[in-house]
């Protein structure tokens, strides 16, 4: 996933009220009362994790926080087509993109598979083509309010790929994800990712380096059940021997009935490094049971 491991990948942590309740903590029961006046003590919040459009990761960097759920597994899938401008530049495709989510006995917590996607580019020189690296991860959602959720997950990825297409090295990633409704049409995400990455330097030996890629996301709830998203992520490094850059994206997800979830998306970089920029449109399509 650059969006390809940090582009659509890519994996990306949440923030809330110390005081938030737990998983499922019931509110105190109301006591009875002849007085008209009295009010019962609000019911706990309920889980916001419940439709698809809510449970799928893909495309952003930012992580969502919702998790499969006990006796479910989800399948998400994807297709992208970067253009690299400027000196030795071209053009790659990345597909499918494959993550496969499954629920364990605690709701809350679920397993995940990203097994390796096909891959071409021709930036840099003559077009070549391979496979991405494998990477398995975790995911907890550790609580939620009324209006805000958080959580954490983890990824661990193994330099399976081959080519110009493997980082070379293990690479592991810990996030830090959030979410909180604005109101009933906007809404708020973001992830705190850190990251021990690697890449092919110019001399194609495997080196590692650190990222630290933080991201915000907005998102507009329609009918249908809908959203548009817009998002900005900053990567502390976006390789080897490279600077910083940030990444804007926008895109509209539909949910296609209660198990599928159609996407699609456009996306830049507006910053330039060793005189070249990249933009990417893709789609995907997320079935879960």
């Amino acid at each position: 996933m650059l969006r390809t491991q940090l582009f659509a990948a890519g994996f990306v942590w949440a923030a809330a009220a110390a005081t938030a309740p737990a998983f499922g903590q019931a509110a105190p029961a109301p006591t009875s009362s002849p007085s008209p006046a009295a009010s019962a003590t609000p019911s706990a919040p309920s889980d916001p994790c419940g439709s698809i459009l809510s449970i799928v990761n893909r495309p952003t960097v930012t992580t969502g926080v919702c998790t499969v759920r006990t006796g479910h597994f989800d399948v998400e899938t994807g297709y992208t087509n970067t253009t690299t401008t400027g000196t030795g530049g071209g053009s790659g495709v990345n597909y499918p993109q494959p993550l496969i989510r499954i629920g364990t006995a605690d709701p809350h917590f679920d397993l995940e598979l990203g097994p390796p996607s096909y891959e071409t580019t021709s930036a840099g020189g003559p077009r070549a083509s391979g496979s991405s690296d494998v990477n398995l991860g975790a995911k907890y959602e550790l609580g939620y309010t009324a209006n805000a959720d958080w959580g954490l997950n983890g990824v661990v990825t193994f330099p399976t790929g081959t080519g110009a297409f493997t980082a070379g090295n293990a690479q592991f990633t810990g996030n830090f994800n959030w979410g909180y409704t604005v109101n009933s049409v906007f809404g708020l995400a973001g992830t705190l990712s850190f990251n021990a990455l690697s890449g092919l330097n110019a001399a194609g030996a495997a080196q590692s380096y650190f990222a630290f890629i933080p991201s915000l996301e907005a998102t507009a709830s329609l009918p249908g059940p809908s959203e548009f998203f817009g998002e900005y992520a900053y990567f502390s490094q976006a390789g080897v021997g490279l600077g910083g850059k940030s990444l804007l994206d926008f895109g509209y997800a539909r949910d296609l009935g209660n198990h599928l979830q159609l996407d699609v998306e456009y996306g830049f970089s507006p910053t330039q490094l060793d005189g070249q920029t990249q933009h990417y449109v893709g789609a995907g399509l997320s079935f879960m049971n």
